[in-house]
């Protein structure tokens, strides 16, 4: 077992490699005992991209850019794990109990927007066909593209303010 433990270990890396290893390994000491390889390695990854691009532009990164780097991956990778932890808490598939004890799914229970509210459809339907003729024809003018009058427009406005003060104030 040393000896894989050996062939595996940061101290063999050389040269730049060996000191993106060496801070690495200090900011994931901070972490906990499962997150600290994931994180060593995604700070090496990230000194050696940044150290690609710094050398693009003939600018030296030096070690204190090297900890800011660490710090900030990190910090993202702190955020990251925050993240699926919060979107990997809930299936959509896991069962629900009601009010009244039924089971369900919860995908179930999500409220589609493309969907017609089927209880104020019918209390629309119901007042419209409560209404005035004139009424009626007005929106069924409305409704066909036709020019309105401007009493027609009177009546529809009249139509919805009755339709909110009678429909929908009873429910």
């Amino acid at each position: 077992m040393e000896l894989i433990s050996e062939a595996l270990s940061y101290d063999r890396l050389e040269g730049e490699w060996r000191e993106w290893a060496r801070i690495a390994r200090k900011f994931a000491l901070q972490v906990d005992a499962q997150d600290r390889g994931d994180l060593m390695h995604d700070i090496i990854v990230r000194l050696a991209e940044v150290a690609r691009e710094y050398q693009e532009k003939g600018k030296p990164l030096t070690r204190w850019g090297m900890i800011r780097v660490a710090q900030y991956t990190r910090l993202r990778y702190y955020h990251q794990k925050k993240r699926w932890a919060r979107v990997a808490g809930i299936s959509l598939n896991s069962v629900v109990r009601g009010n009244d004890g039924d089971k369900t799914e919860m995908i179930d229970t999500l409220a589609d927007d493309k969907a017609i509210d089927l209880d104020s459809w019918l209390d629309a339907k119901t007042c419209y066909l409560a209404g005035p003729e004139k009424l009626r024809q007005a929106v069924l003018k409305r409704i066909g593209g036709e020019e309105l009058s401007g009493w027609e427009w009177k009546l529809l406005k009249w139509f919805r303010s009755e339709y909110e003060r009678r429909c929908l104030t009873s429910r």
